[in-house]
């Protein structure tokens, strides 16, 4: 990408911060913080020119982190922070912006032969620390940052179903460093995931289980309970298949696939991670108006396709993902529980389910 005058005024000024610098993350946010500043300031019109002036600090980082051999994941992150603070010191950073921001430095990256991945690592955790220097809430921005990773990696042949679980990693470390609600980030990617795939024409099934095995290994890392992340990314998945008007049966099924996954990854309890995952799905489901029983017998069929694939007992996956459903869905009534506990009584895909506490309607 060729340079403007803001491209070359950063680049120039980071060719000696980052060969020297001890902290390259440091370095790079402050001279494109600076730099944006002083761009942003003298610009007649922010609103109309000021996203290409951001994306040409962006540029400029980048190209000169490469040219010094730097980890360009790292000046992405440092890049995306010193841009979004720059902007905020002059202008009105909204979501949008901060989705526009993370496609740029992803793009920018992969122009100068850096691994989108990578990128996108840097770029999603630097947008998500940056939001708290800006009045923002990291978990009100996440779906925003989130399609903007997806559509980036569209962009540049990336592979999707790669891009939503760094996205999602990335998110979830990212608010739960400036003391954000990492959980609530964690549902709202999803849902940005899920939306964003489905507009740029991806494999939802990969971009779900990839974005459920993430969240589980990310909050394993930060020490924050599994069975929560499981939760709420479920939660949003089926959301954002329901914005998209996507199959939500599909998407639960491969949601509890990538939690079997996931936990056998990190060596947790899979029958535990299930039935949290599957009460997700349910209320979910339930709170925009689905189908129920629908969803639920989809997260069963996961739950056992996932457990044979795993080498797991399919009659307790299958099980865990029923009692997850039939929990959640007493919450939202009696017609509704005794619908999925009829969807799920018995055997399902040669598969016994056994619920600890079927839905019973009392004799008058």
């Amino acid at each position: 990408m060729a340079l403007g005058n803001l491209g070359k005024s950063v680049k120039d000024a980071l060719l000696g911060t980052v060969k020297g610098a001890g902290d390259v993350v440091g370095g790079t946010v402050e001279v494109t913080r600076s730099s944006t500043v002083n761009a942003l300031k003298g610009t007649r019109d922010i609103v109309k020119e000021g996203q290409g002036l951001m994306a040409d600090a962006l540029t400029g980082a980048i190209q000169a982190a490469n040219e010094v051999g730097t980890e360009l994941g790292s000046v992405s992150k440092g890049a995306v922070i010193g841009v979004i603070k720059g902007a905020g010191e002059v202008t009105t950073v909204t979501a949008a912006t901060l989705s526009d921001t993370v496609r740029a430095a992803i793009k920018g990256t992969t122009e100068v032969g850096g691994d989108v991945h990578s990128a996108a690592r840097g770029a999603v955790e630097g947008a998500m620390e940056s939001t708290k220097s800006i009045g923002l809430k990291a978990e009100d921005t996440a779906a925003s940052v989130a399609q903007g990773a997806i559509k980036a990696t569209k962009d540049v042949g990336g592979d999707l179903a790669t891009a939503a679980k760094e996205t999602i990693q990335s998110t979830i470390k990212g608010t739960n460093t400036i003391g954000g609600n990492a959980l609530q980030a964690a549902e709202e990617t999803s849902r940005g995931l899920i939306t964003a795939t489905a507009g740029v024409g991806g494999s939802i099934g990969g971009v779900a289980r990839n974005a459920v095995e993430g969240a589980l290994e990310t909050a394993k890392d930060l020490g924050l309970k599994t069975e929560d992340a499981a939760f709420s990314v479920a939660k949003g998945l089926i959301r954002g298949a329901n914005e998209t008007g996507g199959d939500l049966a599909t998407t639960a099924r491969d949601a509890v696939i990538g939690t079997i996954t996931g936990t056998q990854k990190i060596g947790g309890s899979a029958t535990q991670a299930v039935e949290d995952t599957t009460r997700g799905l349910i209320k979910g489901s339930a709170e925009v108006g689905a189908d129920v029983a629908k969803v639920a017998r989809g997260a069963v069929e996961g739950a056992i396709e996932g457990a044979k694939s795993a080498g797991l007992k399919a009659e307790d996956a299958a099980s865990a993902a029923a009692n997850g459903a039939v929990g959640a869905a007493g919450a939202f009534g009696e017609k509704t529980a005794e619908s999925v506990t009829n969807a799920l009584s018995g055997t399902i895909a040669g598969v016994k389910v056994v619920l600890r506490a079927p839905f019973k309607k009392e004799e008058a």
